[in-house]
């Protein structure tokens, strides 16, 4: 009974009424009245059960779909109308079993989904916390020290002064570099695509991190890039070099060697910096670019890093539709590779 379809009641009721009107012709020809036989009764008889079965075919869509009315008042948002169907040789109901089927594998689609932007939410807030907690404590320790005395004493008012101004600048390149995930992601900064002479960007680049190589004695080297040009971002293409260079030499080891390959394709460029630097375990590769994910907590902090310096190279170079690729040797060093549109020329 679980499968019977509208069609098949309106059919057994027809049945039905059609043996109790031949029971009844039968009385009345055999026993009743046996001279007054005829067509005129079989005639009557296919009419009725005729009438029969599409009267309690409309009552039955009409039950129906009253019912299923009042299931999609429950399943659906209010303003939407949903086609109603029922089909006289489907399985009653089963329409209305599949749409409720459906709704709630997507109600449970939508509860994961909202579980996980909880987690992300409370991941990033409690993250934000503990990036901020540090540099303020530090902060309100030199300050309060300064004064309940050490700052009448010369010999450590200047030293404190100085590192709690350090970590005001700490607090404020988190700041920063949180306005800009923000920005890029949510779309309110927009990239200016220029035309840019890429060996001159890059060497340009080299020479704004030159004194942090030289202070790690860490040499750069880049391949020539001579007449090509890329289509670009400059400033946001700068955060993106700046970024990756400064990662290198500061994680990498002391005397290391920093190099910045650039590949002509057909329409892009591949642009590579490697490093031969500690490089990176595989079970942090599949979160590198993940915010405030570090690689080595206590080393990152004492670098000055702010925990989102590679998520910023990502959002961007995503917002340039390209993407970038970590390669990684633990022990021997590490490779981030992304590509950028080709240009034809400066006017491109």
């Amino acid at each position: 009974m679980g499968n019977i379809t509208p069609r098949k009641l309106a059919l057994l009721a027809a049945f039905i009424t059609l043996l109790g009107i031949y029971f009844n012709h039968w009385i009345f020809k055999n026993i009743l009245f046996k001279e007054n036989a005829g067509n005129l009764q079989f005639i009557t008889a296919i009419a009725t059960a005729f009438v029969v079965y599409e009267i309690t075919l409309i009552v039955l869509r009409t039950f129906i779909i009253d019912r299923i009315r009042h299931i999609y008042a429950l399943i659906y948002k209010p303003g939407d109308n949903p086609e109603i169907k029922t089909d006289k040789d489907k399985p009653l109901l089963k329409e209305v079993e599949d749409e409720v089927t459906l709704y709630i594998k997507s109600q449970n689609q939508e509860m994961n989904s909202l579980r996980h932007l909880e987690r992300y939410r409370q991941d990033y807030v409690g993250n934000v916390a503990h990036e901020l907690k540090t540099p303020t404590f530090n902060v309100q320790g030199y300050v309060h020290t300064l004064l309940d005395g050490a700052l009448d004493d010369p010999s450590v008012n200047t030293q404190y002064l100085q590192k709690a101004s350090d970590n005001i600048d700490r607090m404020i390149k988190i700041i920063e570099d949180l306005d800009s995930v923000y920005k890029i992601e949510s779309g309110l900064v927009k990239v200016e695509i220029t035309s840019l002479d890429l060996d001159q960007f890059i060497q340009t680049m080299i020479d704004e991190v030159s004194l942090i190589a030289r202070d790690r004695s860490v040499t750069i080297t880049k391949s020539s890039a001579a007449g090509i040009f890329v289509k670009a971002d400059a400033d946001y293409l700068r955060q993106v070099f700046i970024n990756l260079l400064e990662n290198s030499i500061k994680y990498g080891k002391i005397g290391g060697e920093t190099i910045i390959k650039v590949k002509p394709l057909d329409e892009n460029v591949l642009i590579e910096i490697m490093d031969n630097g500690v490089g990176i375990e595989p079970r942090h590769l599949r979160h590198i670019f993940d915010r405030f994910y570090r690689v080595d907590k206590g080393r990152s902090r004492q670098a000055g890093g702010s925990g989102l310096g590679l998520s910023i190279v990502k959002h961007i170079l995503e917002a340039h539709g390209q993407n970038i690729q970590v390669r990684s040797i633990y022990g021997q060093g590490s490779t981030f590779s992304f590509t950028l549109d080709r240009a034809t020329g400066e006017d491109d």
